[in-house]
């Protein structure tokens, strides 16, 4: 990955959802209610992101998110938007081709009785996962993720 020096936000979602992505990625709605990120003509780096709404009907939005986070692995908060964060990667293949995904959880609350939780994969082909441009492509998109906005429209 060329050296980020240009970024746009996106709303997504109904605008229920917005983050930072490099200016030249181009964006795509796949048919599972998915927007996919790309840089153009790339063989190798799709950023994907879906979105969970749900409601509270017990408790307060911050002791489900809490509950829910509690279940998963290295989980953070992101110290400027206060975002629980779950990241985790795994192997994968799909019609033959070996590849690597990367996943982050991202949620927070949205009041007065919503969670929003963003999930965000960066799939790579499985012989670059240690390509210095992936290794830093991984940790830029990491950080660009984990500062996701949740905007307080109604749940979808």
């Amino acid at each position: 990955m060329e050296r980020i020096t240009r970024l746009d936000r996106v709303f997504v979602f109904g605008d229920r959802l917005s983050f930072l992505v490099p200016r030249e990625w181009i964006e795509q709605l796949e048919e599972d209610n998915c927007y996919l990120y790309q840089r153009p003509k790339t063989d190798s780096g799709w950023l994907r992101v879906s979105l969970i709404t749900s409601n509270v009907v017990q408790g307060t939005p911050a002791q489900k998110l809490k509950r829910l986070f509690a279940k998963r692995d290295n989980v953070r908060i992101d110290e400027e938007t206060g975002n629980l964060v779950s990241s985790y990667e795994k192997d994968s293949d799909q019609n033959g081709v070996a590849l690597h995904i990367y996943y982050w959880m991202v949620a927070n609350t949205v009041l007065p009785d919503l969670i929003r939780e963003a999930v965000f994969s960066y799939t790579i082909l499985r012989e670059r996962t240690s390509d210095e441009e992936t290794i830093e492509a991984v940790k830029v998109i990491g950080q660009l993720v984990s500062q996701a906005q949740f905007l307080p429209f109604p749940a979808m």
